[in-house]
């Protein structure tokens, strides 16, 4: 019996990292919020569990976090932002203007997926700070590349 146990338990876990891949969250902020904290929760879309949260302090643009996810998975994101701007949007919440829906299938070479998202242009109204000027963007070249995973 404690075999038969252990080969069930087993043929799970194989399972389930057959359908497992690692995706990698890089957000990044744009410099018209570099005097801000910016936290965003990534979760799923299906049941709203939060899959990981990406602070950004002041003084730094981008931050990448590691989460579990699977092929087909929908994906959305809350964002906040401190200190507030105005005392109405204290505890305000910012949705992402779209869901991200991972690819269907893992190709042969992948080892990992990227999702890369910009604060605060791929969420729906968030107020401009007053410090800001007109050219406000996030700069996704300063950002290292994720190194090929080993498997």
């Amino acid at each position: 019996m404690p075999v038969r146990i252990f080969l069930v338990v087993l043929s799970l876990i194989s399972v389930n990292s057959l359908w497992a891949i690692t995706c990698y969250f890089t957000l990044a902020k744009d410099n018209c919020w570099n005097n801000y904290t910016v936290t965003v929760d990534v979760m799923d879309a299906a049941t709203a569990k939060v899959l990981t949260t990406a602070v950004i302090p002041p003084g730094k643009s981008w931050v990448r976090q590691i989460f579990p996810c699977a092929p087909k998975e929908k994906l959305i994101y809350r964002a906040q932002f401190s200190p507030i701007i105005w005392e109405r949007e204290k505890g305000q919440i910012y949705y992402a203007k779209n869901y991200w829906s991972l690819p269907n299938d893992t190709n042969s070479g992948d080892s990992a997926w990227n999702v890369s998202v910009c604060y605060p242009s791929d969420f729906s109204q968030i107020p401009l700070p007053p410090e800001a000027t007109g050219t406000c963007k996030c700069d996704f070249d300063i950002i290292p590349t994720i190194p090929p995973k080993k498997i």
